[in-house]
C-alpha cells in the first residue's frame, strides 16, 4: 500500500481484528505525495458453540508528507450479544528524515456498547515511537491504555522490524500489562511481503490475554487465558483500490474463533498502489 511509517491501515487492522499481536502494521515504505484515502473493512467472526458476530469500519485519512498523517473515522463491532460503537481518531508526526529518522504515531478509539446485561464505556489510547535506526531495522515503542468494561491498564509493547530483502520485512513483538488488571503478556512475529502485484503477510502470537484484549466482551472466558493465534493475508491492487483480505484463528484455551476480514484503501486522487 502507498502509506506511511504509521500505516493507516494500522486503524483498519484494529478495529477489525483487534488483538494486539496482529492489530499492528509494521513500517512500510513512505508515501511520495499529498494524498486522501478512504478506508473501509469488514469482518466476519465464528466462534466455539455456533455463535458469531461480524463489524465494519470507514475512516478517511490525509497524509500531508511522507509520514504526516491525520485519520478519523467510526466503527462498529458485535460477537454474541455483545455490541460496540466508537469514534476513531488517528495520526503520524515525522521527526527528521532520512537515516537514523523516526516517527510519533497516536490513536484513540472512544465510544461505548452493550454487553447483554449492561452497558460499558470503550477506551483505547494508543501513542507510540518508530525510530529507523539503519535501513534494514526499524524499533517500535508502544504505550496502549486499555478501559473496557471491568477491564483497565496499560499495555507497553516492544517490537522489531527487520528489512531482511526488499520486498520482505520479518517483525517481532512483545507486550506486558504494567498495571491494572489486564494480565496480559503477549509475543509475536510477522512476516510481511509487498511485491509488485501482491502483497503477503503471515505470523503467529502466543501468551496471555484479557477478554477486552481479545475483543470477547460478554463471553465466559477466564480473566487472563492463554493465547495460540496464527493468521495470514493477501493483497492485490486494482486501480485507486487497494484490496487486502486476512483470516485470523484464535484458540483460548478450547475457546475458539475464527475471523475473516476484508479491506479496501481507495486513492481519491487517482494513484495506484506504488511497489
Amino acid at each position: 500500500m502507498k502509506t506511511p511509517a504509521l500505516a493507516l491501515g494500522l486503524v483498519v487492522l484494529a478495529c477489525a481484528m483487534r488483538v494486539a499481536a496482529a492489530a499492528d502494521q509494521p513500517p512500510l515504505a513512505p508515501a511520495s505525495a499529498t494524498e486522501n484515502r478512504l478506508l473501509f473493512s469488514a469482518d466476519g467472526a465464528w466462534l466455539t458453540g455456533g455463535s458469531g458476530g461480524g463489524g465494519a469500519s470507514a475512516l478517511w485519512s490525509r497524509t500531508f508528507a511522507p509520514q504526516d498523517v491525520i485519520s478519523a473515522g467510526a466503527e462498529y463491532q458485535q460477537i454474541a450479544n455483545s455490541h460496540w460503537t466508537n469514534g476513531v481518531l488517528g495520526g503520524s508526526l515525522a521527526l527528521g528524515s532520512g537515516t537514523p529518522a523516526g516517527a510519533l504515531y497516536a490513536e484513540v478509539h472512544e465510544g461505548a456498547g452493550d454487553i447483554g446485561a449492561h452497558a460499558f464505556d470503550y477506551s483505547v489510547i494508543t501513542a507510540g515511537l518508530l525510530y529507523t535506526a539503519t535501513p534494514w531495522l526499524t524499533v517500535q515503542l508502544e504505550e496502549r491504555r486499555i478501559d473496557v468494561d471491568t477491564s483497565h491498564g496499560n499495555l507497553p509493547k516492544l517490537g522489531l522490524s527487520f528489512r531482511v530483502a526488499k520486498p520482505l520485512l520479518v517483525s517481532a513483538s512483545y507486550a506486558d500489562t504494567a498495571g491494572g488488571n489486564l494480565g496480559t503478556r503477549l509475543a509475536s512475529v510477522r512476516v510481511d511481503y509487498a511485491g509488485r502485484a501482491l502483497t503477503a503477510l503471515a505470523g503467529a502470537a502466543n501468551g496471555r490475554a484479557a477478554p477486552a484484549v481479545l475483543n470477547l466482551l460478554g463471553q465466559i472466558v477466564q480473566p487472563s487465558p492463554k493465547l495460540t493465534e496464527l493468521f495470514a493475508g493477501v493483497g492485490h491492487s486494482f486501480g485507486r483500490a487497494d484490496w487486502q483480505l486476512l483470516a485470523d484463528y484464535q484458540d483460548i484455551e478450547g475457546f475458539k474463533r475464527t475471523t475473516i476480514t476484508l479491506l479496501c484503501t481507495v486513492h481519491l486522487d487517482g494513484r495506484s498502489r506504488s511497489p
